[in-house]
C-alpha cells in the first residue's frame, strides 16, 4: 500500500496565493483605515459627508454675535451615542449651515426637531410649554431640554435607553432640573416642593426602590398623571389632574374602579393640613403620636431594666 503524500504548492501556485494575500489585505486596509475617521471614541459612527466635524471639532471654536460669543464646538463622543448619530449634519442644519442664522433659539430647535417627529410637536404646541414657547418664554421645557443630559441637542439620548432623561426611571430627575428649582418656580406661583413630594410619596418610592427593567417600572411617575408631550397647566380644566373627575380617570388608569371617594385622598403635591386633605392631616398627627409614645415607652422600660440590673449587681 502506497502512502498519500500531500502535493505542495509549486513556486508559481506560491507566488500566486502570496500576490492574492497581499491584495486582500491591502482591500481591507483601504475599508477599515479609509473610513477610519468617521469612527469616534465609544465605537459610534458619524456620518459627516460635507466634513463639518474637520472645523466643528475643534473645542476651541466659536463664533462672535451681537448676543456674545458662542460655541460652536460638537463633541464627536457625545454624537456618535446620540439617537441621530445615523443622520449626517445637513439633515438638520440645511445644506447650507453657514446661512443659518446663529444662535439658534429654543423655538427654531422645536421647529426643527418638528420637521420629523411631527405628531410630538403638535402635542408640544398645545402644552403648557409650547404655548409659553410660543410667546417667547426661554425658561419652559422643549425638546433637548428633556431629551439629553444637558440640553445638548447633539445629545439626544433614545428614550429606551437606560440613562436616557426621559427612560421611566429617570423621568422625576429630568422634571426636577426646572420644578425642583425655587428660584425659577417661585415667578410661576409654584409654592410647593414638587419633586421632593414626589419622591416622599408611595409612586416616587416604590420607583426608587425597582429596577431598571421596564416591567418593574410599572409605578406612576410624573408623565403618567401629567402626559408626556402634551403637558397641561394643573390649572387647565382639560389637564388630567384637573377637578375630581378628570382625576378620577387619571387614577383609574392604573387603579382600576378607583372611584371618587379613592381620588379625594390625592394629596397632590401638597402636605396634607386642615384644608388639604384633612383626614391624611389628621390621621398623621395619630400615627406620630402613637410612634413617639410607643419610643418613648420602650425607652422607659429599657432605663427600668438597666437601673434594676444596676441595683441587683450592686446588692451583690
Amino acid at each position: 500500500m502506497g502512502l498519500n503524500v500531500p502535493e505542495y504548492p509549486g513556486p508559481g501556485r506560491k507566488r500566486a496565493f502570496l500576490l492574492l494575500t497581499a491584495v486582500a489585505a491591502a482591500v481591507i486596509g483601504i475599508l477599515v483605515f479609509g473610513t477610519a475617521r468617521d469612527y469616534v471614541q465609544g465605537g459610534g459612527y458619524v456620518p459627516d459627508e460635507a466634513k463639518c466635524l474637520v472645523c466643528h471639532s475643534n473645542p476651541d471654536l466659536a463664533k462672535n454675535t451681537p448676543q456674545g460669543k458662542i460655541s460652536l464646538y460638537v463633541n464627536e463622543v457625545v454624537a456618535s451615542t446620540s439617537a441621530h448619530r445615523f443622520i449626517d449634519c445637513t439633515t438638520c442644519h440645511t445644506t447650507k449651515p453657514h446661512e443659518v442664522a446663529t444662535p439658534l433659539t429654543k423655538l427654531s430647535l422645536a421647529q426643527k426637531c418638528g420637521s420629523c417627529h411631527q405628531y410630538q410637536y403638535k402635542l408640544h404646541l398645545e402644552s403648557i410649554h409650547g404655548q409659553q414657547l410660543a410667546q417667547g418664554n426661554p425658561d419652559v421645557a422643549t425638546c433637548v431640554d428633556c431629551h439629553s443630559r444637558k440640553g445638548d441637542s447633539h445629545g439626544v439620548i433614545r428614550v429606551l435607553e437606560h440613562d436616557a432623561p426621559t427612560y421611566k426611571k429617570n423621568i422625576a430627575e429630568t422634571c426636577a432640573r426646572c420644578h425642583d428649582n425655587d428660584e425659577l418656580m417661585k415667578d410661576y406661583g409654584i409654592v410647593e416642593k414638587v419633586y421632593e413630594s414626589y419622591m416622599r410619596s408611595f409612586h416616587g418610592k416604590a420607583l426608587q426602590l425597582s429596577g431598571y427593567e421596564l416591567g418593574s417600572l410599572n409605578k406612576a411617575t410624573c408623565t403618567n398623571c401629567h402626559g408626556v408631550h402634551d403637558i397641561k397647566s394643573a390649572g387647565d380644566p382639560q389637564a388630567p389632574v384637573a377637578g375630581a373627575d378628570n382625576l378620577v380617570k387619571t387614577c383609574e388608569q392604573c387603579h382600576p374602579g378607583a372611584g371618587v371617594e379613592f381620588a379625594k385622598g390625592f394629596l397632590g403635591h401638597r402636605e396634607a393640613s386642615r384644608d388639604n386633605v384633612p383626614q391624611a392631616h389628621y390621621t398623621e398627627i395619630i400615627f406620630r403620636t402613637l410612634m413617639i409614645s410607643v419610643v418613648a415607652f420602650g425607652i422607659f422600660l429599657m432605663l427600668i431594666a438597666i437601673v434594676r440590673f444596676s441595683i441587683n449587681r450592686w446588692r451583690e
